[in-house]
């Protein structure tokens, strides 16, 4: 049985460590470049800045032996919703969807996803958006996720 919460700050540097290996494992699914190690304590602290300024928040599922299994982050942005808008909104972004292998298949990412969403909303946010390997699109497709007109092509 998995119980879920608010990841504490001194758990901040391991959600960046989860994110670099979800962009590994994104990249490697869909034939992308893969992330640069290198940049990894940047988005530690990046990470660290945005949830002392109370834009982001991770929630965090742990096993019976109290380890974290799984994480997903919310982010806060004010942004123009699509090309030429008249004016920016507020929006919720996903991110750092992440379950260890071993995890995976137990709802972990759908249950953390919608608490994330939870408080987006809470926040203000009118929309959560996120970026999602191939495989994962399912996944998020039946938690009311919708398709947008973002496209890519590799230029080899």
């Amino acid at each position: 049985m998995y119980r879920t919460r608010n990841a504490t700050d001194a758990e901040i540097p391991l959600m960046a460590d989860h994110w670099y290996r979800m962009a590994c494992e994104m990249c490697e699914i869909d034939d992308m470049p893969k992330p640069d190690i290198h940049r990894i304590e940047e988005v530690k602290s990046l990470f660290i800045k945005e949830s002392e300024a109370g834009q982001l928040m991770f929630r965090v599922a742990l096993d019976e032996s109290d380890q974290i299994a799984a994480c997903a982050g919310g982010l806060l942005r004010t942004e123009y919703p699509y090309p030429l808008a008249k004016e920016q909104s507020l929006f919720g972004w996903v991110i750092s969807v992440y379950t260890l292998e071993n995890h995976r298949h137990n709802g972990l990412a759908s249950t953390l996803t919608d608490e994330v969403c939870v408080w987006l909303k809470q926040n203000g946010a009118k929309r959560a958006r996120l970026w999602s390997s191939s495989t994962g699109r399912s996944v998020y497709e039946k938690n009311g996720f919708k398709p947008m007109m973002d496209m890519t092509k590799p230029l080899l």
